[in-house]
């Protein structure tokens, strides 16, 4: 969800904010969004001159771009920060997480190696197909995208394969299963290419005549340009880049690997924490969580241990859905029922809307239980809650209460709506995503069913349980990959045992993490942090404390480092207690 800094910049350069801070601040850090908003532009937007509507994938447009920023970054740590307001220091600090990261990618040559589980370019390049044409430019504007497919897959190739001389690749262990993400898109109709769906209906503002040779086009360009794209990118994978995937499994087989993952714990965890203090954090939460986990067990009076009633939940038909609409129905009502306990706990909430879907067929077979699809503040569609109906024997009811309160509310739809409606802020910051705080926040949101009313039956506490069990697990298991040498069988062990997700979640779990380094730390220790600075206002503010003005506050900047949210509830402590002591006179 990180919005490119070409983005950030842009918007940030055109805020009104900008004119109200210190002329220290305004000079220099002026000076540095003009330069990059310049720079962007000539060496790294699309080449509208010769028709490129996606991004250029060049290693010397990712070169240029990783020495400008390093630039940047001395030009912005010139700046004197003891100068600066509370809000104009949340936004430095953001614009320098945001560099650090770009300079990232640049050090480690990331970019040589465009893959996840459900994030590699060919299947970014598919969500295009749940493009909307309302009118002939849009159809015109869809047309020329197609047409670009071709000058961004080749170009993808050519990083791939600078990847492999550098031995930059995903591990052999982890690409098993890999090619339904590009031989989906191989049809022998346009008609059958998930990029045909724009095409599909008659938008009402179009004509006939002009539709129908629009929809030639489509076929003609999905043929030519998609298609023909696909199939180069299944000759690629089987001739050149499976046989040479490394044999290593984690991160620490990339060159200077060991760095590199280090810094993706900086970035994901936005601490200065070290691999090592987080996996030691992770066995302690594992253990804890487990202890709780056998409570559940001796109330249900089952006649077994862990292991078996892990297997009785995984196993039988009660706690599995019958059909996708019942598992979208049941995930629905979940969602109403939440939103009826909001208003208890929040004293803003989010004017969009959100509806409830499944995962992308294109998706799903390897994706996640359910997922967050964010929707533009001024856009004409909702939210959208996913929910994975493939695989049906795989989904387990009794997680579905902890799954909805993550991703939809309170847990991504709201903090994500809410913030692309705080007009305060610069409109970068109303779209960034920082993963520490936004999982952080899912998982929190989890936790906040139990004063929602939620988890009142047995089997669905353990469901919570199991999910924040998930997440700790996270922690031993990312760290255990990526530098310690564990093996795909001992990460999967590890979570089958300590956790009652169904086994192709465990897998398809498993294999996420070896394929994107350090982003799965993010949840428990946001969400850790989260619920520390709640203890911290608490305690402080014993009977004045407000959980709604409390919930608001954390929401109230958007996506922040956790260092900025501590700073953030010492000063919302600091607040409450001046005016309750102004109240009292």
């Amino acid at each position: 969800m990180r919005l490119p800094l070409l983005l950030v910049c842009y918007c940030l350069l055109g805020t009104t904010g900008l004119q109200a801070q210190p002329q220290a601040l305004q000079k220099d850090m002026a000076a540095a969004l003009a330069a990059i908003k310049a720079f962007e532009k000539k060496e790294y937007r699309a080449d509208s001159s010769r028709n490129h509507v996606l991004r250029a994938q060049t290693e010397s447009s990712f070169s240029a771009k990783g020495l400008f920023y390093q630039k940047i970054a001395a030009q912005l740590q010139g700046i004197n920060k003891q100068s600066l307001s509370f809000e104009d220091g949340i936004n430095l600090e953001l614009l320098n997480h945001q560099v650090l990261d770009e300079l990232g990618e640049y050090r480690y040559k990331s970019y040589l190696n465009p893959l996840q589980t459900d994030a590699g370019f060919h299947s970014q390049l598919a969500s295009r197909g749940g493009t909307t044409i309302s009118t002939k430019k849009d159809a015109e504007q869809y047309l020329l995208m197609l047409q670009d497919i071709p000058r961004f897959v080749d170009e993808n190739l050519q990083l791939m394969r600078r990847g492999i001389a550098l031995g930059i690749t995903q591990p052999r262990e982890a690409m098993k299963g890999y090619e339904t993400s590009y031989t989906q898109h191989i049809v022998a109709t346009p008609e059958e290419s998930t990029f045909w769906k724009p095409f599909a209906k008659k938008p009402a503002a179009i004509s006939e005549a002009d539709w129908v040779a629009l929809q030639d086009r489509g076929r003609a360009v999905i043929t030519k340009d998609v298609i023909s794209s696909y199939q180069r990118i299944k000759t690629f994978f089987d001739r050149e880049y499976l046989p040479k995937t490394r044999s290593t499994l984690g991160a620490s087989g990339f060159p200077d690997g060991r760095a590199y993952y280090e810094d993706r714990v900086r970035h994901y965890t936005t601490t200065n924490l070290s691999s090592e203090a987080v996996y030691q954090l992770g066995l302690q939460e594992v253990a804890r969580i487990k202890g709780e986990m056998e409570t559940v067990i001796r109330d249900v009076k089952f006649k077994g241990n862990f292991k078996e009633f892990i297997a009785f939940l995984r196993t039988d038909p009660q706690f599995q859905p019958k059909t996708a609409d019942e598992l979208l129905k049941d995930a629905a009502f979940i969602a109403k029922r939440v939103e009826g306990q909001l208003p208890a706990l929040f004293g803003k909430l989010p004017r969009q809307p959100f509806t409830v879907v499944p995962v992308p067929e294109f998706l799903a077979p390897n994706y996640t239980a359910g997922r967050y699809s964010r929707a533009p503040i001024s856009s004409t569609r909702a939210g959208e809650y996913w929910v994975n109906t493939s695989n049906l024997p795989s989904r387990t009811l009794y997680t579905l209460e902890a799954l909805t309160l993550h991703e939809a509310v309170p847990g991504h739809h709201l903090q994500i709506a809410l913030t692309q409606e705080l007009s305060n802020l610069p409109e970068f910051r109303r779209n960034l995503y920082i993963n520490a705080f936004g999982e952080g926040w899912g998982l929190y949101s989890e936790y906040l069913g139990h004063e929602m009313g939620f988890y009142k039956d047995p089997y669905s506490l353990f469901g919570r349980l199991t999910y924040e069990m998930w997440r700790a697990c996270r922690l031993v298991i990312d760290v255990g990959i990526h530098t310690k040498g564990w093996t795909r069988e001992q990460a999967v062990a590890y979570l089958a045992d300590n956790t009652a997700l169904s086994l192709h979640e465990v897998n398809t779990e498993v294999t996420r993490y070896i394929l994107w380094p350090g982003q799965a730390l993010s949840y428990k220790m946001g969400e850790l942090k989260i619920i520390e600075m709640r203890k911290r206002a608490e305690s402080a503010l014993k009977d004045d404390f407000d959980v709604r003005a409390f919930h608001d506050m954390v929401l109230s900047n958007g996506a922040v480092t956790l260092a900025i949210l501590e700073k953030m509830t010492d000063r919302f402590i600091a607040e409450q207690q001046a005016r309750a002591q102004k109240k009292k006179g």
